[in-house]
């Protein structure tokens, strides 16, 4: 996906502006401004599909929920509306609406040549400071997986595609980087 801010002269559009958007094109609000998001490569949905999918497979019969590319407000105030690929939610009371409202428990960014910047800085800060639990910045050209936890301390960790992650938010999942990394 490529990320491309709209040109910095026009106005800056609020959250109600935003919601007149039609259909809410392939795109974000970062402070009001547009950013414009292309098409993603069929290699990100491939992995896309296989992470939400174990996600899912997972969290059936349970209280949270992984969701694909949600529409994410970390503060309700601010006119800034996020799409990461996966987010796992375990509070229900922020949903509202369309909208998820305040910090997701674990966010998956899947970079693209064009977003890397955008996913490892902007985004990695405002998730962190607006209480993200877990962050995972995965590459599809590297075959890795970032890992960064966060809680009274943070850690950081990087897998590449022979390992097996442990997810941090639960006790009992683990992922074999095998199975998302898989050719085709």
């Amino acid at each position: 996906m490529q990320a491309q801010a709209m040109d910095s002269a026009s106005e800056k559009l609020t959250i109600e502006e935003w919601e007149q958007l039609p259909e809410h094109p392939k795109c974000e609000l970062v402070d009001g401004e547009l950013v414009m998001l292309a098409q993603p490569a069929l290699k990100h949905q491939r992995i896309l599909l296989s992470l939400g999918g174990k996600f899912s497979s997972y969290l059936e019969g349970k209280t949270c929920e992984a969701y694909g590319e949600p529409a994410v407000r970390l503060d309700k105030h601010k006119d800034t509306v996020f799409a990461p690929d996966i987010v796992v939610l375990c509070d229900p009371e922020k949903i509202e609406g369309d909208y998820i409202i305040g910090a997701p428990d674990l966010v998956i960014e899947i970079l693209s040549p064009s977003t890397a910047k955008y996913d490892r800085l902007l985004k990695l800060n405002a998730y962190k400071a607006a209480g993200v639990r877990e962050y995972w910045i995965v590459d599809p050209l590297q075959k890795t997986v970032e890992v960064l936890l966060w809680s009274e301390t943070s850690d950081y960790s990087v897998y590449d595609s022979s390992d097996k992650i442990k997810v941090g938010i639960f006790d009992d999942l683990e992922i074999d980087l095998k199975t998302i990394f898989t050719e085709g």
